[in-house]
Order: structure tokens, then C-alpha cells, then sequence
């Protein structure tokens, strides 16, 4: 459906989502959600008197969770889409068309298995942009964390920590790339045998 109506509303979704910072929609989300509404809690992890409730826990949850998916999601849509419209413009579609399969067919038996090894590869490197992005999230919604103690540590000069945390984070893209290429030879057993 390129070039369609529902195609170019997702691409102004995804295009507005890439250029919001997740700290600023962080704060959108808790004046609207938090504030205004008053129908989700605005900072901590629990409400004081409900510790050990998981539903209390799941209410104050939504609002980072939904921050986090946001500042990940527009940009892998926009990748599955270009890796997708690039695969359809190959050979092998064209082929498959020639010899009658379907639109359906051609995209979920051939197309998707093509373009599921460069989402994962983006989905490896999104780990330690997930990681990153819950310290800013973190700390603006006052949960606990890696992101409050990062920010602390900067204000107060307290090099060892920052090294730490700088450290754990280059080390989840050597992770992220690890298991990326490990899910590489499980989707497509060829890799392993060419490696």
C-alpha cells in the first residue's frame, strides 16, 4: 500500500514520533494523563501503602512503559516498512506473481522472512537505546533506578560511577549484537552453516 492514504498518515505518525524527545513526552503524558485526567499516578513505582500490590505497581508502570515504546516503535516502523517495499521491488516477487500466488502468500511466506533479519539486527542495537532511554524516563518519573543514579553521579563529579554506568551501557551493544546475531542462526539455519 505504498504511497496510500494509511500510508503516509503512519509515516506522519512515525516522522512525529522520531522528532519527540521521550523526556518532553514523558512530561506531555504525566500533564494530560497525571494532571489534567488525574486517571494515572505521576511519580514513584508504588503508591505509599500498596507496596506489594502488582496492580498498583501495573498502574504506575503504563505511563514510562508507553514512553519507552513510543521513542522505539515510529523508527523500526519506518524500517520494516523501507526493508519491506524493498524487498516487494525484487526479483523473486515478481516471479512468485508470474506464477499466480497471491499478494498474501508472497508477502507472508517470502517477503517477511526477508525482511525479518534486518529487524533483528535493529532490534539488537535497540536494547541499549531502551536501557539509555529508561534512565532519562526514570528519572523523570521518579522511579528507582539506573537514570537517577547516573544523574546524581554527573551532578556530584563521581567518576567511578559514571565509568560504570558508560560501561554497563557500551556493553549492552556488544550484548544486543550477540544476541541478534545468535537469533540470526535460529531464523536462518544457512547463516550458521556459511559461519
Amino acid at each position: 500500500n505504498k504511497n496510500k492514504i494509511v500510508d503516509k498518515i503512519i509515516d506522519v505518525f512515525c516522522s512525529i514520533g522520531i522528532a519527540i524527545p521521550s523526556f518532553w513526552f514523558a512530561m506531555i503524558m504525566i500533564f494530560v494523563f497525571g494532571y489534567k485526567l488525574g486517571i494515572l499516578p505521576i511519580l514513584g513505582v508504588n503508591t505509599i501503602g500498596r507496596e506489594g500490590s502488582v496492580s498498583d505497581f501495573l498502574l504506575h508502570f503504563i505511563m514510562p512503559g508507553t514512553v519507552l515504546v513510543i521513542a522505539y516503535l515510529p523508527d523500526l516502523i519506518r524500517y520494516v516498512r523501507s526493508s519491506t517495499i524493498g524487498q516487494i521491488s525484487e526479483e523473486y516477487v515478481i516471479v512468485q506473481n508470474a506464477f499466480g500466488a497471491s499478494k498474501r502468500e508472497i508477502l507472508f511466506n517470502h517477503v517477511c522472512k526477508n525482511v525479518l533479519l534486518p529487524i533483528v539486527t535493529k532490534s539488537g542495537m535497540a536494547l541499549p537505546m531502551l536501557i539509555t532511554g529508561a534512565m532519562i524516563t526514570e528519572t523523570v518519573f521518579g522511579w528507582p533506578g539506573v537514570g537517577p543514579y547516573f544523574v546524581n553521579a554527573v551532578r556530584a563529579l563521581d567518576y567511578p560511577v559514571i565509568m560504570a554506568i558508560l560501561l554497563l551501557s557500551s556493553s549492552l551493544v556488544i550484548i544486543g549484537n550477540l544476541l541478534s546475531d545468535i537469533l540470526y542462526s535460529l531464523i536462518d539455519p544457512r547463516i550458521k552453516e556459511m559461519g
